[in-house]
């Protein structure tokens, strides 16, 4: 399967990839990373990873073609983690990696200018255009992942959550708070997902249906 890592703009999606990734491999999910971001960001985290980090192979594939090259990196029964570049300057590697995704997670920082982006986009039309190049017609399961909340912070998120929802977004439960833990990840620093709020995350991505191994 595939889970596809989107937003209109930078949102902390390569941060995002790169900790879920961890969390599934310590969960015993077999994983394989791909970096669909012009920008290799994710890819450079992989290549300069410390002894003990990044167990698992992370693949530069930011093409059109992702859909065609993409699938057969991935092992039977494993998962890919996307990290797909910005989709309002990235849109044919998005609807790429979208043809094949089976779970969409759509960043969106706890703030008012990422929730009328995604309006802007809209967010919503893009997934949905997605659709007709997909074997089952349908857009991928998509939920959203507050991120970069302040900690202590609860009625921004609370507000921006009740938004979504009423907009017929799923969203997800766990957030993603704005600490240095997350903040400071980049080349040569090592990840430890376990009890992080990733962790949280592939947790209720379980209860939920949403992946199983």
């Amino acid at each position: 399967m595939f889970i596809a890592t989107i937003s209109p703009r930078s949102t902390g999606k390569t941060t995002i990839t790169a900790w879920l990734l961890h969390a599934l491999h310590e969960r015993g999910y077999p994983v394989t990373g791909f970096d669909a971001d012009e920008s290799e960001q994710l890819y450079r985290w992989w290549d300069a990873r410390p002894e003990g980090s990044y167990p698992f192979e992370v693949h530069k594939e930011a093409s059109t073609r992702f859909h065609e090259r993409a699938p057969e990196k991935v092992t039977e029964g494993g998962v890919g983690v996307v990290d797909c570049g910005h989709l309002e300057n990235h849109s044919g590697i998005g609807w790429s990696v979208l043809r094949v995704a089976d779970l969409a997670i759509v960043a969106c920082a706890a703030t008012n200018s990422d929730l009328e982006r995604m309006d802007e986009m809209p967010m919503d039309f893009y997934i949905n255009q997605a659709a007709a190049k997909r074997a089952d017609k349908k857009p991928p399961e998509t939920w959203v992942l507050l991120c970069r909340v302040q900690p202590g912070s609860t009625v921004a998120p609370k507000g921006i959550r009740k938004t979504l929802t009423e907009d017929n977004w799923n969203v997800f439960t766990t957030e993603i708070p704005a600490i240095q833990k997350y903040a400071s990840t980049g080349e040569g620093v090592a990840i430890k997902a376990s009890g992080s709020h990733f962790d949280e995350l592939v947790t209720e991505m379980e209860r939920r249906g949403l992946i199983k191994k």
